[in-house]
């Protein structure tokens, strides 16, 4: 934890804004929490662990005199640099130390003025309420140099008169006797005027649970001649609890020996019930602010908060956390069909279902809109197509049964899963790599396990390829074939490579090529992208356009420039009557003729929207009667003979 005057260097003003932004930045919750905060009438903070602000209630801008955009995300100790008086800086260490509230003054050079500060250490980092005593403090220094030409046995008369409500005791720690105490001192206790009361009686009726504290308190403001205050529960004759504090000073002899203590009680319950009150508000608070108030689930913040702690926990406990994305198929057929009301009662009804068949200790959530996601805790040595197959089989069977109807309707979800362990990279690259499942999942594949490793290498090894990477699942987010078809393209291009003998380095530009070699399509239409039948002639122009567009979006990113006749040419012919160049024969380059045969066989053997995939003989058929009119005669042949021997090559090498 971070108890420094300065916020970390490695997060600056703007990046310490942002993360509070992003850390309080919820859907529904916020307003009903903001409405609970402000019910607390003393000025509120919420601290992180790096001490910035979090939360800020109306009371607390106006006594800080900032705004609330001021101090949301901004370190303490950049608003208050003189680090407010140094005694809260120790507050915070004892308050984390202990994990109990520590109560403390402290003086703000800033705004000139003393504060009473209650710091209450959270899971989350500190809550602290506070006050401005700076008057009352005025006026007890004015007291102090007052007594301090008072006679010694007037100073606890003077502490006692403060206040009506306030006992007054005088204590002879010589013998342990009272020497005087005042009737509001025995009402404290909830015995009545002249009644007998030791010293020993004392002792019992302070809550057995607060004694020892109590006893510390006393015992070291005795020792450290200082004057003292504590607070306890005490157990009434009538046997209820009151909270009690007290104000002591003792008094020494002419040897620094201790003699005698003098100081006052007052029976603080209403402020202690007060202050429970106040934390049940922002209990309730906080829980509102974690939870979806449709199903009750964590919400999105929540999620990645516990995602946090949970990678944490695997990789201290040396364990693998599963991380789950899912979401409903066809969710928006309930609302367009049944209304809103009826979408709202299938998401419980999911959220009910993935609560029975969870441990109690997995975290579920709803990711947002008809998504969720799973955090299943020491997976074991399950892999993720057996997490995926038990999360499958526990979900069927799902169904919403209409008012009135006889046949249900089914309700099927989607899901993905990801390993996290010790080997495992940072916990939003775990998130990201379940959704990418999801979405192979979706669209009724399965991640072809070579393609993703070449894919991966490929990304290690290439300067600024994540933004091409990115490019291409933007045109898979338009159209799902795209991406799954040129990793395709990839291995079937480099099939022919192996097949032709080309050296490793060329089959790696290859391999970058077919991955990029139709990320031109992202300026394509959807509706042409997406158009469940043959285009028009207008429609295929606007298609014809995308190996330029590509080119010009791979020529943007140095490094890649082997790439680019590649992605250009490798919808040209070899009797020339392809495009965007009409090249003929051997003009065109090789590894654009080499992507085209992988390109075409491809395309005839995968489904798509306006026509069935073709079986392998009659799409080998249409490769031998193309060779020499739309397709090199060469990687044709090379492309045939790799296919049937079907042999496993090694994958391509990346380095350099």
């Amino acid at each position: 934890m971070s108890l420094t005057n300065h916020p970390p260097h490695d997060v600056s003003a703007a990046d310490a804004h942002a993360v509070a932004a992003d850390t309080f930045r919820e859907r529904q919750p916020i307003l009903q929490a903001d409405q609970l905060l402000e019910r607390i009438a003393d000025a509120y903070v919420a601290l992180d662990t790096e001490l910035r602000f979090v939360l800020v209630n109306n009371n607390a801008v106006k006594v800080l005199e900032r705004t609330t955009e001021d101090l949301l995300g901004a370190n303490i100790w950049d608003i208050f640099p003189d680090g407010m008086h140094g005694p809260i800086q120790q507050a915070f260490r004892e308050a984390a130390d202990t994990g109990k509230p520590v109560q403390v003054e402290s003086f703000c050079a800033i705004l000139k003025r003393w504060f009473e500060n209650r710091i209450y250490p959270e899971s989350f980092g500190f809550s602290i309420f506070f006050q401005d005593v700076s008057e009352r403090r005025k006026a007890d220094e004015e007291r102090k140099l007052s007594e301090s030409s008072l006679r010694e046995s007037e100073k606890w008369l003077r502490l006692a008169l403060a206040s009506g409500k306030l006992g007054s005791y005088h204590l002879d720690l010589r013998t342990n006797e009272f020497l005087d105490i005042s009737d509001a001192y025995l009402a404290n206790f909830g015995y009545t005027s002249g009644a007998t009361f030791t010293y020993s009686m004392l002792s019992e009726i302070i809550h057995p649970e607060d004694r020892p504290h109590v006893r510390a308190v006393t015992q070291a403001g005795i020792d450290n001649h200082q004057d003292y205050f504590v607070e306890g529960r005490c157990i009434w004759p009538d046997g209820s609890i009151h909270w009690i504090s007290a104000h002591g000073s003792p008094v020494y002899d002419e040897d620094g020996m201790p003699i005698r203590l003098i100081g006052v009680t007052q029976d603080v319950s209403e402020r202690k019930r007060y202050e429970e009150e106040q934390a049940q508000t922002l209990k309730e608070a906080h829980e509102r602010a974690d939870r979806d108030p449709l199903t009750d689930l964590l919400n999105h913040r929540a999620f990645y908060k516990r995602l946090e702690e949970e990678c944490a926990r695997a990789r201290r406990e040396d364990t693998v956390l599963s991380v789950v994305m899912l979401d409903l198929d066809n969710f928006q057929f309930f609302n367009d069909v049944y209304g809103h009301a009826i979408g709202d009662k299938v998401l419980r009804q999911v959220a009910e279902r993935l609560q029975a068949i969870c441990r109690p200790y997995d975290t579920i959530a709803r990711f947002g809109g008809d998504e969720f996601s799973l955090l299943l805790s020491n997976v074991g040595y399950s892999t993720i197509r057996e997490i995926e197959s038990r999360l499958n089989r526990d979900l069927a069977g799902l169904v919403y049964q209409p008012e009135g109807q006889e046949i249900a309707i089914p309700i099927t979800l989607a899901l993905g899963a990801s390993l996290f362990d010790l080997q495992s990279p940072d916990r939003h690259e775990v998130v990201r790599m379940a959704h990418e499942r999801l979405r192979w999942l979706k669209a009724g594949g399965e991640p072809d396990e070579e393609a993703e490793s070449v894919r991966n290498a490929v990304l290690k090894s290439v300067d600024g390829f994540s933004m091409l990477d990115a490019l291409v699942a933007a045109v898979d987010n338009k159209d799902r074939y795209t991406r799954r078809h040129s990793e395709d393209v990839m291995a079937y291009s480099l099939m022919i490579a192996r097949e032709l003998g080309l050296d490793e380095k060329t089959q790696q530009t290859i391999a970058i090529a077919s991955l990029l070699h139709d990320v031109g399509k992202i300026g394509v239409p959807d509706a042409i992208l997406r158009k469940p039948s043959s285009l028009t002639r207008e429609e295929f122009e606007a298609v014809r356009q995308h190996p330029e567009m590509g080119a010009i979006i791979v020529s943007a990113v140095p490094g890649l420039e082997a790439t680019l006749g590649a992605v250009r040419h490798h919808h040209e012919c070899w009797d020339g009557t392809g495009y965007p160049s009409g090249l003929r024969g051997e003009e065109t380059p090789l590894m654009a003729r080499l992507m085209a045969v992988a390109d075409a066989y491809n395309a005839m053997t995968t489904n798509r929207p306006y026509r069935q995939a073709m079986d392998v003989s009659k799409a080998i058929s249409i490769l031998e009667n193309g060779a020499g009119t739309q397709w090199d005669p060469t990687c044709v042949q090379a492309f045939i003979t790799a296919l049937k021997r079907q042999e496993t090559y090694p994958p391509i090498a990346t380095g350099g």
